[in-house]
């Protein structure tokens, strides 16, 4: 608002300058002053009256009714004081134009006339700036619960996420294998991960990748026949950043409901790679005969990064997911930023 009345104060200056200017090349320069000054002040004081009262304390409340009666009183003080001005500075200060007589009524209808520009400017600038805080409130508003439904569904995906990666070391202990000991250093890692970087807002791509192959490597602890597995990673040295946990998910979906524990029958396909400043991430498995829709804890990773791509990524990603012939697949793409 501050900003509001400093330019239009220097607006009301430099129009009155340019008529007291084009005037006094007609009449002297004193009652070209006086002339511009009898209009101008007048409306200005019109101006920041509804500005800074009328509209925003009368008219933005609700009170239509008692806004229009103010207005109009105000329209009828302005033009009964600026007509009897007007008839004043006809005898004062003429500017050698035949005048009507005082008793004419056209001085006030006048006065209304140039009331109305100044009452309409102001409103239309009051009502403008309005629309506008309202709208970055809104924003804001928007941002702040988008954010907050962000972290929740984040929140949801942690212990989710960490929930089956215990899982599979508890396996690898009932087997009584060797490789536990390095199946905890890989939880290690992937706990410091969700901890840490888990709760920034954006993460640096290659931070993600790695996780995603210390969840592999993990998978890959309960098997030491893996040959069925393949895993494509091309990603050049990039600065791309993007949502932590947003694409392990898919990931574990693939090793979760595949059956590829059957060297024979049971495969899984996981390729990424970056195409200029999408990310593409596909992920293929073959599913058993009963094809699971969602896992025994509710599926609550699969569909929650659903939500967070829609949230994240709107109108920048691509999600396709297949079910046909025992093959289960998606293809994920992400334009991504620096």
């Amino acid at each position: 608002m501050k900003s509001t009345i400093q330019y239009s104060l220097l607006a009301w200056i430099v129009v009155g300058v340019i008529f007291i200017w084009v005037l006094s090349t007609v009449m002297d320069p004193e009652t070209a002053a006086v002339r511009v000054g009898s209009i101008i002040l007048p409306q200005m004081v019109l101006f920041y009256l509804n500005l800074l009262h009328l509209t925003p304390k009368i008219l933005e409340k609700g009170k239509l009714k008692l806004f229009s009666v103010m207005i109009a009183l105000v329209i009828v003080t302005y033009s009964i004081l600026g007509g009897a001005l007007d008839i004043w500075l006809v005898e004062h200060f003429p500017i050698h134009v035949k005048h009507p007589q005082q008793s004419s009524i056209l001085p006030y209808l006048g006065r209304v006339l140039t009331a109305i520009p100044p009452l309409v400017i102001s409103t239309l600038i009051i009502k403008s700036m309005l629309l506008s805080k309202r709208t970055a409130e809104s924003l804001e508003l928007k941002n702040r619960m988008l954010e907050a439904e962000t972290k929740a569904l984040k929140a949801q995906i942690n212990p989710h996420f960490l929930f089956n990666t215990l899982n599979n070391i508890y396996s690898l202990s009932q087997m009584k294998s060797d490789q536990t000991s390095t199946a905890i250093m890989n939880l290690s890692e992937i706990l410091k991960y969700v901890t840490y970087e888990g709760n920034q807002n954006l993460v640096s791509l290659s931070s993600e990748v790695k996780q995603i192959e210390n969840f592999i490597e993990l998978q890959y602890l309960k098997d030491d026949d893996h040959s069925n597995i393949s895993v494509e990673i091309d990603l050049e040295e990039n600065d791309f950043q993007i949502a932590p946990l947003l694409l392990i998910p898919f990931i574990e979906n693939s090793f979760k409901h595949s059956n590829h524990e059957d060297k024979d029958k049971g495969w899984i396909k996981i390729k990424i790679f970056l195409k200029d400043d999408v990310l593409d991430l596909i992920c293929s498995n073959s599913i058993a005969h009963e094809s699971i829709k969602k896992d025994s804890t509710g599926g609550v990773g699969m569909e929650n990064v659903k939500k967070r791509l829609s949230l994240l990524y709107p109108e920048k990603h691509e999600i396709l997911i297949e079910e046909k012939e025992k093959v289960y697949s998606v293809e994920l793409k992400v334009k991504l930023s620096e």
